[in-house]
């Protein structure tokens, strides 16, 4: 039997070894546990931190493995984080051309908004850039593009001030529509955003004066039922999908819209009706419209100087 001494010494180091990450040696303490090596108690003591070592390494492994899911975790989230990045940037994109009614149905119920068509009562207002192909043939195109941009630009606050939602952009041109619940606000928030409009207009022309020519901007308002929601154009290139109002309501807005010119607001007898107790209306006489069976009584809005 070796000396107890030198056999505790050698125990005690090679605890202290293990103790401190280093299992180099940890054979030796599995060596003091055989038989005339040791005297019983160390060895004994020897199998107690033998098997305390067993475990150790055990836990040790089994935390390695969980470092490793966690690092294999953390690369899934990572990877999830960066796709809802992704989407929340296709999604800011995405805002800028898609109508506000839209969004707004597609937050409410993002797994099956309804986006079928719909009869609902709206004033939908058109608005054109009187001139805009005779100031396009005189003006350089990146000159022109700042001017459309600075005056659609600065309609943008009163549009959504009033509740309203731009539908379609032409080169030139606007379809906004108002979809309050009350009928009678549709057409009070499509002639203030009108008349807002004009007066954003004459403000902008007078600081580009000298620089541009005024600029006059014609707008047709008319209310009333129309088929709204989305509508679905399949060609051999692919499907195109649109939500807008539609029908005869939006149809007759167009055609007075043509009829504005110097910058006037037109609006059909429905929303002279509707707005007749806040605004000054005046008859602009009874015009037969494109593809409108009937003539069609319209009406000019004054706007205030």
């Amino acid at each position: 039997m070796a000396d107890e001494s030198k056999v505790f010494k050698q125990l005690v180091e090679v605890t202290r070894q293990v103790a401190g990450g280093d299992y180099s040696r940890a054979a030796e303490l599995f060596d003091l546990t055989m038989a005339g090596k040791a005297n019983d108690a160390i060895g004994e003591l020897a199998e107690a931190f033998g098997m305390m070592l067993v475990q150790v390494e055990g836990r040790e492994f089994r935390l390695e493995q969980l470092i490793e899911e966690l690092k294999e975790t953390n690369r899934r989230l990572e990877s999830t984080l960066h796709k809802v990045k992704l989407l929340e940037s296709i999604e800011a994109h995405l805002s800028k051309f898609v109508p506000q009614s839209v969004t707004k149905l597609i937050q409410a119920n993002p797994e099956a908004p309804d986006l079928a068509k719909h009869d609902r009562d709206v004033s939908v207002l058109f608005l054109d850039v009187a001139g805009y192909t005779r100031m396009s043939e005189k003006v350089a195109a990146e000159q022109m593009n700042f001017l459309i941009e600075s005056y659609f630009s600065s309609f943008l606050d009163d549009i959504h001030r009033n509740r309203g939602d731009i539908n379609e952009t032409a080169g030139d041109g606007l379809m906004i529509i108002f979809q309050h619940e009350d009928n009678r606000q549709n057409a009070l928030d499509a002639v203030s955003t009108a008349l807002s409009i004009q007066g954003k207009v004459r403000r902008i022309n007078q600081s580009n004066e000298g620089s541009f020519e005024p600029v006059a901007v014609n707008i047709g308002i008319n209310s009333g039922t129309c088929s709204v929601g989305s509508t679905c154009f399949e060609g051999v290139s692919g499907t195109r999908w649109t939500f807008t109002a539609s029908g005869p309501v939006t149809n007759t807005a167009a055609r007075i819209g043509a009829l504005a010119t110097d910058g006037r607001v037109l609006v059909g007898e429905e929303t002279r009706q509707r707005v007749k107790d806040d605004f000054q209306v005046t008859d602009f006489g009874r015009h037969q419209l494109k593809n409108v069976s009937q003539p069609v009584q319209v009406w000019e809005v004054a706007i205030p100087t």
